[in-house]
């Protein structure tokens, strides 16, 4: 188990993908060619009440079959001397299983575009890739260990870069056990976005959303002789237009519009392991402000969430794990919280094979937005993964 969870995945399972091997197709005079990804699915039971907001957004009535959130990557690298090239080219798969959510923004297409860049490194003081790309502050994405019911108290956007990020340039190494990252976004227009984490804060540009510019940077460090990780991550948008909406309460928070609005955060995480990586802590905080640029704004917030989380292995194949989520976002105008939620999850999993892993999880959480109840219950998932 030595060298587990050093690397969070970005869709399901942070230890499962670090098992896995990309699948080699090609290796030749120092070009090789590579796929890698994950596949999973599960049979999901919400426990919402039918008559509450979330209630209405996800189906609390029926039984699921959902993707987690499989995806598929093709990697090629040249390499000549201390120099290499290298490329990738992704794609978030989609099963046309039931959606989770009637409020969902996800495409609908059975491949939709996940990442795509190119770009050149050396051995040394590292690569620059352009595109569409993981981003630096993933180097934070810690505090639970589950497939489905965690890292709900992240306020990442892939269009805000602090997740995979749209026309991007990221520059980073691993200086031995100091890993050092920094991005810039150039201007951008997309068509939907879930702002912060849709499904807990509520809020979505809808039509089209511009945003004019943005960077990023984190910085990682390993302690071998401890099994320690420490990272921290910032990550700021600015000159955002568009609409936002919440799916949570469109009644008394009507649909807005953000003129030149900006948005900041700032996350720090940290991972303890322990005998040989066969228990894991983690704990990840972060902050953010988002403000609308107009003169007379209507729209300005401040969030702060953490979440902690723990695993174990029982036997080489079996492990129990548990996390704690909570978050609060407040309006800076009106002294009131916006979204206020908390979320206990616990979970098992078994790995009959080293690809692959068959899991049962529930989470309990609780939702309220404008200090009203927007959901709260008791919510099951029964699912495998298999992942190259």
């Amino acid at each position: 188990m030595k060298g587990l969870f050093k690397v969070s995945t970005l869709a399901i399972s942070v230890f499962a993908a670090s098992q896995a091997g990309a699948i080699e197709l090609y290796n030749n005079e120092g070009t090789t060619a590579g796929i890698s990804g994950v596949v999973a699915a599960q049979m999901a039971s919400y426990g919402y009440d039918k008559d509450s907001a979330l209630g209405e957004a996800f189906d609390s009535e029926n039984m699921l079959i959902e993707d987690p959130g499989s995806y598929l990557n093709i990697d090629i690298r040249h390499q000549q001397g201390s120099f290499y090239g290298l490329t990738r080219v992704a794609w978030d798969l989609n099963f046309q299983t039931s959606p989770t959510s009637e409020t969902s923004i996800k495409q609908e297409e059975p491949l939709s575009a996940r990442e795509t860049y190119a770009g050149f490194g050396h051995d040394d003081f590292g690569a620059v890739t352009i595109g569409r790309q993981t981003s630096p502050y993933m180097k934070t994405d810690k505090g639970f260990y589950t497939y489905w019911a965690g890292g709900f108290n992240q306020s990442f956007s892939d269009e805000l870069g602090s997740r995979r990020a749209l026309n991007a340039v990221v520059w980073q190494n691993d200086f031995d056990n100091l890993y050092v990252g920094l991005q810039y976004q150039a201007k951008r227009s997309v068509d939907q976005i879930a702002f912060g984490n849709g499904g807990t804060y509520g809020e979505v540009f809808v039509g089209d959303t511009t945003i004019d510019s943005g960077f990023g940077a984190a910085i990682a460090y390993t302690f071998e002789s401890t099994g320690t990780y420490i990272a921290a991550a910032y990550n700021r948008n600015d000159d955002i237009n568009g609409d936002l909406n919440s799916f949570l309460d469109p009644v008394t928070a009507p649909k807005t519009t953000l003129t030149n609005a900006e948005f900041s955060q700032y996350s720090v995480a940290a991972e303890q392991h322990f005998m040989d990586g066969g228990i894991s802590l983690s704990a990840r905080y972060e902050h953010y402000d988002s403000k609308d640029g107009a003169a007379t704004a209507t729209y300005d917030v401040s969030g702060n969430s953490f979440g902690i989380g723990a695993n174990m292995y029982l036997s080489d194949q079996w492990r129990i794990f548990a996390n704690y989520e909570m978050g609060k976002e407040e309006s800076n105008i009106l002294d009131i919280a916006v979204s206020d939620f908390s979320m206990f999850a616990v979970g098992t999993a078994y790995a009959p094979v080293a690809w692959g892993e068959v899991y049962l999880e529930a989470y309990n959480d609780k939702n309220e937005f404008y200090e009203v109840e927007a959901g709260k219950g008791t919510h099951v998932f029964l699912g495998a993964a298999v992942f190259f």
